[in-house]
């Protein structure tokens, strides 16, 4: 039907995080600026599968309004030897979704919106779509996402 939101789950993603090398910037204006250290990973997904890469990182900046704004960078590499790099804003917080209900006990809204640069052939499709991600942390160093293209 024309105007009717549909997804394909494109893979799911676990990085891991360098919980000791956590950089505070401080709060320049905007919020608590910090910077959390991807150390490695792996995606699945009918559609993609292969590694994250050790040398990435989440820009976040912590709000005062209890809104952490994610600015997450990583780099990919498919288990065929295709680089993607992947970058994406995101919003997590514990708040309520206003009209839209309440969240159930203990769960975060953690979404995405990630975008991928790729000059792979077979991979370049994702240079193409929108995405959305879910995503929640898992103790004591991991966070994970169900990512989703938009068709």
């Amino acid at each position: 039907m024309p105007g009717e939101l549909r997804t394909e789950w494109l893979y799911d993603l676990r990085a891991t995080i360098d919980m000791d090398n956590i950089h505070e910037i401080g709060d320049a204006g905007a919020g608590r600026r910090m910077i959390y250290p991807i150390t490695g990973g792996r995606v699945e997904g009918p559609h993609i599968c292969g590694d994250v890469l050790p040398f990435g990182a989440d820009f976040a900046v912590q709000r005062t309004d209890g809104v952490a704004v994610l600015d997450v960078r990583a780099l990919l590499r498919t288990d065929d030897g295709a680089e993607i790099y992947a970058f994406y804003p995101g919003h997590v917080h514990q708040q309520s979704l206003g009209p839209f209900g309440d969240l159930p006990a203990g769960e975060n809204y953690f979404r995405t919106t990630p975008r991928f640069e790729t000059s792979s052939e077979k991979y370049a499709w994702l240079n193409r779509i929108i995405a959305v991600g879910v995503g929640w942390g898992e103790p004591p160093n991991v966070v994970a996402y169900k990512v989703y293209a938009v068709l």
